[in-house]
């Protein structure tokens, strides 16, 4: 390993900057022969984690991740957006082990989990 996932996102977030589409697809094929020379093909998922992670950070966005028993009403998903603040990619997923409740992920670091699984789990195995 040469370089970190870290290291890859920075660089190539900083080759996008001001390219065009036709140029960044040029800069993709790049990169991922780099990362084939470099024998980190393996390491792809990460580094795009990284990449999306540091897009994030630079943007001012805001990924949130909603898991729910039910689809999330708009009312919801507003509040949400509004408590969170700024911009904004809200994802939904439905997850019928909860029993009730809400998880939610922001920007794959904040957790904030009010599932009835959690309150029963908490319960019983204290």
């Amino acid at each position: 390993m040469k370089y970190s996932s870290k290291q890859y996102a920075s660089v190539i977030l900083s080759a996008f900057d001001g390219k065009s589409e036709k140029e960044r697809k040029e800069i993709l094929k790049r990169f991922v022969d780099v990362l084939a020379k470099n024998r980190d093909m393996a390491r792809l998922g990460a580094i795009l984690r990284e990449i999306e992670r540091e897009f994030l950070k630079k943007s001012g966005r805001k990924k949130i991740w909603v898991e729910s028993v039910s689809p999330v009403s708009d009312d919801l998903r507003q509040e949400i957006e509004k408590t969170v603040a700024g911009k904004t990619y809200l994802y939904e997923k439905i997850n019928p082990s909860l029993l009730a409740g809400l998880r939610i992920l922001i920007n794959d670091e904040l957790l904030i989990d009010a599932s009835a699984k959690r309150q029963i789990d908490k319960l019983f195995l204290k």
